[in-house]
């Protein structure tokens, strides 16, 4: 029984030890992050500027899927920042050579217009987690960004069509790096200027998804990072379950020995037949038991010594004794 309360314990680590590989950021799936489960715990609003948006980021549906979205009024900018860390191992992350996402604009209300919208994906080596801002920490690698998207509508409420934003780490210093600090994607869209032609000031919803991130051959990186919070817990299960099997075992003992100590012993008198001894059914075949056929019955003790008779008898008891005692043997 101790071996099999092993071998649960083994599998339990085991299963904790799978369960433990699990994405922090929940919304991610096998090469992109899609949103669909609700969750965008690894993004942030870059707070650094007192005119970027200052809160607002939400998963919504949308056309569909579920997306990340964010309210823009015109006289404000979004910066987005996607905590890299969360998304993936850092070893993966340094060979990331392209970011791709979905973005699009749709106004806020039907008789909106978007009017003209552009803006870039960008990157850089760390960001602060505290003030929402990375000015100072934009290192390992330095600020680099990626061509201008557009997301441009202008018919009243008429959405944008779908853009491709896009970032290429072309050279080596651009990448990720293992001495960044809290790395990040980052993508903002430029604020508003009435004062070119078809630009605000309008209000608008931006949506971004399918965020896919790839290596120098085009191959999509897997994501999700490691928690070890459910391997801390294993050893718990498996304590708890030493602890309720092995008095079971230490029962089925105590209860073998007890009926051992409690077997009736018997005494055997001259004149009595060993069959009364036999010895239970399970133990049948056990051989002691054939002298008892032919043991011959008791004869009276009498004065003449040279009949025989009084050894005879004698020699029978004995063997009527010595029978009993190996039947009791045998079944203790």
């Amino acid at each position: 029984m101790k071996k099999k309360i092993a071998a649960v314990a083994a599998l339990a680590v085991a299963a904790s030890a799978v369960s433990a590989l699990s994405v922090s950021t929940s919304a991610i799936g096998a090469d992109k992050i899609d949103f669909e489960d609700g969750d965008f715990s690894f993004a942030y609003l870059n707070l650094d500027d007192s005119d970027n948006v200052q809160s607002g980021l939400e998963v919504v549906d949308h056309n569909g899927s579920k997306q990340l979205a964010l309210k823009v009024t015109h006289d404000v900018k979004p910066k987005i920042w996607f905590d890299l860390d969360s998304i993936m191992p850092r070893e993966s992350a340094v060979n990331i050579a392209s970011i791709t996402m979905d973005v699009q604009a749709a106004p806020m209300d039907a008789e909106g217009v978007i009017g003209w919208k552009g803006g870039a994906l960008g990157a850089a080596g760390g960001f602060d987690r505290e003030k929402m801002s990375g000015a100072e920490l934009q290192k390992n690698p330095d600020w680099s960004m990626g061509n201008q998207f557009e997301i441009s509508a202008y018919n009243p409420g008429e959405e944008s069509p779908v853009a491709t934003a896009e970032i290429k780490f072309l050279l080596p210093k651009s990448k990720y790096s293992m001495d960044g600090t809290n790395p990040f994607l980052g993508l903002q869209v430029w604020k508003d200027d009435p004062s070119e032609e078809n630009s605000g000031p309008n209000d608008y919803i931006l949506y971004m998804d399918n965020i896919v991130f790839k290596d120098k051959d085009g191959n999509p990186i897997n994501l999700g990072v490691a928690s070890a919070a459910p391997a801390e817990e294993a050893p718990a299960e498996e304590e708890v379950v030493a602890e309720e099997e092995a008095p079971v075992e230490e029962v089925v003992e105590e209860a073998a020995e007890e009926v051992v100590l409690e077997e009736p012993e018997f005494e055997v008198e001259e004149g009595d037949e060993p069959i009364a001894e036999e010895a239970p059914a399970e133990e049948a075949p056990v051989v002691e038991e054939a002298p008892a056929a032919a043991a011959p019955a008791a004869v009276p003790a009498t004065d003449n010594t040279n009949t025989g008779n009084a050894s005879a008898a004698a020699v029978a008891s004995v063997m009527a004794l010595a029978a009993a005692a190996m039947a009791i043997s045998k079944r203790k």
